[in-house]
């Protein structure tokens, strides 16, 4: 709970909250069914604190929910509601629905059958981040895939001066993190909740156990990435056609030795 908190708050600049000390987080009292945290942090502005609380409330909010930390229910609280086995299965439904949607959307997994997208779809984590929140920051290690379903993101390359360029803005049915989820490479950029955003996460492990089974998957995300990146370099460069041709072969090895040395598996695909 408190390392949750403090990530949630470290490494971030927040409107009115100063440099230093670092914000702080403390169990301060234990109750019947409760457990109660401070958080500490210092204002460059007084004159800013109820706005601050609310901004910074919001981070720890969205925090706890992507860590699956729901928030306390005293224990005197009364249901007079019972949920029904139908109204559950409604709502599991919905929910395999909603994972289900988000990855038929990423060209990676077109060549999944039914029963393998369904046992990903399981696996997806809900990641919600609130505006103004780093989703993912450049130069870190974190091997997992984003799917944005709701809100705006904006893929920013920090240069070596400490300036800011803006590389693209995304939206619901993109994603993002690939490299660091088949590669195991360092994100090569940051990308800013814009607005509040909603996200499902798809961890290495997940598909660790998926790709595993399904050696020739390697072989198609590496020509799919291969493909992407050709075709933005071409527009950039204005490769012609057998220039095009090179260097897609090239990324295609590049990217299908680095897929299957980060995942263990053999450098020459099985047939299945």
């Amino acid at each position: 709970m408190i390392d949750t908190v403090k990530s949630a708050l470290a490494g971030r600049a927040i409107a009115h909250v100063a440099a230093e000390p670092t914000p702080s987080v403390i169990l301060s009292d234990l109750g019947e069914s409760t457990a109660r945290y401070t958080v500490r942090y210092w204002l460059d502005d007084v004159n800013a604190d109820m706005s601050t609380d609310s901004l910074v409330r919001g981070y720890i909010y969205f925090a706890l929910k992507r860590a699956g930390i729901p928030l306390s229910m005293p224990a005197q609280a009364v249901f007079v509601t019972q949920e029904s086995d139908e109204r559950k299965k409604s709502k599991t439904l919905a929910d395999e629905a909603d994972r289900l949607r988000a990855l038929t959307q990423v060209d990676l997994f077109s060549t999944l059958t039914d029963h393998e997208r369904e046992r990903l779809a399981r696996s997806l984590r809900p990641s919600p981040f609130a505006r103004g929140e780093v989703i993912t920051r450049q130069g870190a290690e974190a091997h997992w895939l984003y799917l944005l379903t709701e809100g705006t993101a904006a893929v920013r390359l920090a240069g070596q001066d400490g300036s800011q360029r803006e590389l693209a803005r995304l939206g619901p049915g993109q994603y993002f993190g690939e490299m660091s989820l088949l590669t195991g490479k360092p994100r090569s950029s940051s990308v800013i909740a814009l607005t509040d955003v909603v996200c499902y996460r798809l961890d290495k492990v997940a598909f660790q156990d998926l790709v595993s089974n399904r050696q020739d998957l390697a072989d198609h995300v590496a020509t799919t990435l291969a493909a992407r990146r050709t075709e933005l370099l071409s527009a950039r460069d204005g490769l012609d056609t057998e220039a095009a041709a090179k260097r897609l072969a090239q990324d295609r090895s590049n990217l299908l030795h680095g897929i299957r040395a980060f995942f263990g598996l053999p450098h020459a695909a099985r047939k299945q």
